[in-house]
């Protein structure tokens, strides 16, 4: 089975990451977040300025990094040693002339998910953050406003009608953007992602079975580490961290399950020489081991052949056959050439 690759397809593809990400730009050069204001004695915003124990540029780059090599690992993996046995039954892509290994099909398809899936995380970021406006924990040591900064007092009043005293803008730009955490989203999304794509795709049981679960509960150790360090680095309020942890989650959990449709690409053929527990892959039915855009070809069918219980009693006519519910069948009878002389 041979499947044309559509280069216009590619095109689109590139084109909507694209116009995902114009918003992220947009917020980012031109939109000022909403202009809260605060009680004079609100002892939330009055940490000290302290640097970024993951810093936005490293979350980034392991971000990143770590989900697209576990994939390439995944993929280069599978192809070279579980589907070695079998990688005639597999479908063949060609682009206009040019033959395209189904290696590179995948990665195309799972790691440009991903990419969509940080997309939307970010843009759903970007939108919380500039709608809201909450002040960072250390939002007083950046602004320094011209009231209320030094004589509060017991005096309970929100104040609205103020403006900063110190003169590096992006740090006041940034002291408005606390909710929600994007460290702890994109932490968590980029988990949820990985984990549960790993899930789908090896599907067998690796030289260890306690692997698989390792390099799950790493990645989930990483993005908790990184969304408690924005709680004692003083960016982010509790609650901007817990808001960000779950929308990371939910985003991952949607984008893994029902965009990139992982459990659903999980290609499993019939010529496998060790199957998931509890499954059997010859009986297996065949749609639910391809997928429409990297399945296999189709294998031949076997034959089911359902057998039933009966009981068979002996008289001077010879045995009767009995059905399961204890009755014999009218005019059954065994001929003395097929008659068992032992039951076992």
């Amino acid at each position: 089975m041979t499947t044309k690759i559509s280069v216009g397809r590619i095109v689109a593809d590139f084109l909507v990451l694209l116009a995902c990400a114009i918003p992220l730009l947009i917020f980012h050069e031109f939109v000022k977040p909403y202009k809260r204001g605060f009680y004079c004695d609100d002892e939330s915003i009055r940490y000290p300025l302290l640097p970024s124990t993951v810093t936005r540029q490293m979350l980034i780059v392991v971000g990143i990094l770590i989900p697209s090599a576990l994939i390439i690992a995944t993929e280069v993996f599978r192809t070279l040693a579980w589907e070695k046995k079998c990688s005639h039954l597999f479908k063949k892509y060609h682009m206009r002339n040019t033959q395209v290994h189904r290696l590179i099909v995948r990665l195309y398809i799972f790691i440009g998910y991903f990419f969509l899936g940080v997309c939307f995380n970010q843009l759903m970021v970007d939108i919380a953050k500039y709608t809201i406006g909450r002040q960072r924990p250390h939002f007083m040591e950046v602004c320094k406003p011209n009231v209320g900064y030094k004589n509060c007092g017991l005096n309970h009043t929100y104040i609205t009608d103020f403006w900063c005293t110190t003169t590096d803008k992006k740090l006041i730009h940034e002291s408005q953007l606390s909710f929600y955490s994007g460290h702890s989203s994109f932490s968590f999304y980029a988990a949820w992602y990985t984990s549960l794509y790993l899930q789908a795709r090896l599907y067998r049981p690796l030289y260890s079975r306690l692997l698989l679960p390792v390099i799950q509960f790493s990645l989930f150790g990483g993005a908790a580490f990184v969304a408690y360090s924005r709680v004692s680095d003083y960016k982010h309020h509790w609650s901007d961290v817990l808001v960000g942890s779950a929308m990371g989650s939910a985003i991952g959990i949607i984008v893994a399950l029902f965009v990139a449709e992982v459990f659903k690409r999980r290609e499993i053929p019939s010529c496998v020489d060790e199957a998931p527990e509890g499954h059997n892959m010859n009986l297996m039915p065949l749609e639910k081991r391809p997928d429409p855009e990297l399945g296999i070809q189709p294998a031949p069918t076997n034959t089911v052949v359902e057998t039933k219980t009966v009981l068979v009693s002996h008289d001077m006519r010879g045995p009767s056959i009995y059905n399961s519910g204890g009755h014999p069948v009218e005019g059954q009878r065994i001929p003395p050439s097929h008659r068992l002389t032992s039951v076992v």
